[in-house]
């Protein structure tokens, strides 16, 4: 009895003096209830795909791949009665991977408004619009190799939720925010004869935070990072021939070198007026330079997070050349991790027009028309590309303008969910900065994400009602009249609400 007692007290001194030693964390806390899981495929499609995402390139078909590739990332997240997924695609929009959700939902049981797909905004992904190619060309070759290429990504998709929805395990998580450096607003301002522009304007509204959510394994390895930022993934534009995330790319390959064993996903938040502070460029140096700056901005907020209770606990003093309080940092428990999910589809206004904004338009077009035509034998292939342009994109919007008037209001879905004091706001199209800051501030949790280029019901820029007066690119393409902004501010902010 004795030297059992002894054997005890020894391995009780043993247990405390690792604890000095071992700092606590997930390990040495109670399970959260939170069940997670991670999976990542490559959706890098071949060299010679059709790549015209910009209207002023003369190229059609991509001639390189970037290093960084592209990717799909699924995440399954459990408290074990109900299920979400959420995945992060190299893709200019989640349109067209619809079918994905359901065949995840067949395959796993996940219900299909559980399962959520947002595209990065990478502008130098696959595209191809027979609409808007260079006159004359067939491009039929193409549309069938984008087609082939659209549906191995759905594949990929719904097999990368089965495949981490099959393997959950106890998992706890938490968010931080940061300040991420990349982004400008890109609505340039008219200045006498130079119209409106998308590009860098220093003075404009820009939302530069950054949410982070890590979540961790039950012995501390952190299995994911989820990270939330707001700008276009326009680094890359009309001269670049690689297929690539653009600047995503290198977050994901920074963050996951500063995690190992982890995958970093990126959720693009609203960003329909938030531009690269470098972009347009050709050069791959440029968007993995940036890519590089945002990834430390990430890992350096991840690293901090706690993802169980830990606070400083007073244990007594230490004699030292110093009189030394005692005060390691101990485990209280996990942190909350009650799962919720609400949505709404939100009516908005539907743009209208004036007699004099079309005809406007219509000069506009007449201009461009008569330039096209006078352009001389001498102008250069490009020149004449430029001219060309110009005139479909005055085209496509008049004829857009000119629709008979439709009283009905269009949709746009937005969805909400809880994890403890985290929350995930997301919806389709680009809403302006401006909407995601709203929702954020009115929040009642924690921490919030705020996420665009969702899929769902919906779609397109999504502008706040003072910036219809400037007009410019953003403004002249959305569908929506002024009013829809708040519309989805007030929508979101009471989906949260709903929530707490």
């Amino acid at each position: 009895m004795a030297a059992t007692l002894r054997i005890a007290t020894v391995m009780a001194l043993a247990a405390t003096l690792l604890a000095d030693v071992v700092e606590q964390g997930p390990r040495d806390s109670a399970p959260s209830g939170l069940l997670a899981a991670v999976a990542r495929g490559d959706i890098t499609p071949p060299v010679g795909i059709a790549q015209m995402n910009w209207g002023s390139q003369t190229h059609v078909r991509a001639a390189g791949i970037d290093p960084a590739g592209m990717k799909a990332t699924a995440l399954v997240l459990s408290d074990g009665n109900q299920k979400f997924a959420m995945v992060d695609v190299d893709r200019i929009s989640s349109a067209g991977l619809e079918p994905a959700i359901a065949a995840a939902a067949r395959r796993t049981g996940i219900p299909e408004a559980h399962i959520r797909i947002g595209a990065t905004h990478t502008h130098a992904g696959v595209m191809v619009s027979p609409a808007k190619g260079p006159p004359g060309l067939d491009l039929t070759p193409l549309v069938d190799m984008a087609e082939r290429y659209r549906l191995s990504v759905i594949d990929k998709i719904a097999g990368l939720i089965a495949e981490a929805n099959g393997r959950l395990e106890p998992a706890h998580i938490h968010g931080g925010r940061g300040k991420g450096t990349i982004n400008i607003n890109r609505r340039v301002r008219a200045d006498g004869d130079s119209p409106p522009a998308v590009g860098r304007n220093p003075a404009g509204f820009v939302d530069r935070e950054l949410v982070v959510f890590r979540i961790d394994d039950a012995n501390g390895q952190a299995m994911a990072i989820l990270a939330n930022f707001q700008c276009h993934g326009t680094v890359l534009a009309y001269e670049n021939r690689f297929i690539s995330p653009d600047w995503i790319g290198m977050v994901r390959a920074t963050v996951e070198q500063a995690f190992p064993g982890a995958l970093a996903l990126f959720f693009q938040g609203a960003a329909g007026n938030q531009g690269p502070i470098e972009g347009f460029s050709g050069d791959l140096g440029v968007a993995h330079r940036l890519g590089r700056t945002l990834g430390h901005q990430i890992a350096s907020v991840a690293v901090q997070i706690e993802t169980v209770n830990r606070v400083p606990t007073f244990e007594g003093f230490v004699e030292s050349t110093a009189f030394q309080a005692k005060q390691h940092w101990r485990v209280r428990g996990p942190r909350d991790a009650t799962m919720r999910f609400t949505s709404r589809i939100v009516d908005v206004p539907r743009r209208t027009y004036s007699e004099d904004e079309i005809a406007n338009m219509r000069s506009r077009l007449e201009r461009a028309q008569q330039q096209l035509g006078q352009l001389p034998e001498s102008a250069t292939a490009l020149e004449r590309h430029q001219a060309g342009a110009r005139v479909r994109r005055f085209a496509d919007l008049l004829a857009q303008w000119i629709q008979p008037v439709d009283p009905t209001p269009l949709q746009i879905e937005v969805q909400a969910l809880r994890v403890g004091e985290l929350a995930l706001v997301a919806m389709p199209g680009e809403p302006f900065a401006e909407i995601g800051v709203a929702v954020k501030r009115a929040s009642p949790f924690e921490f919030t994400m705020f996420c665009g280029y969702s899929d769902g019901v919906g779609g397109d820029y999504v502008p706040t009602a003072d910036e219809y007066q400037y007009g410019g690119y953003e403004v002249e393409r959305s569908p929506y009249n002024p009013g829809a902004a708040a519309n989805v501010i007030e929508a979101a902010s009471a989906l949260l609400a709903s929530l707490r």
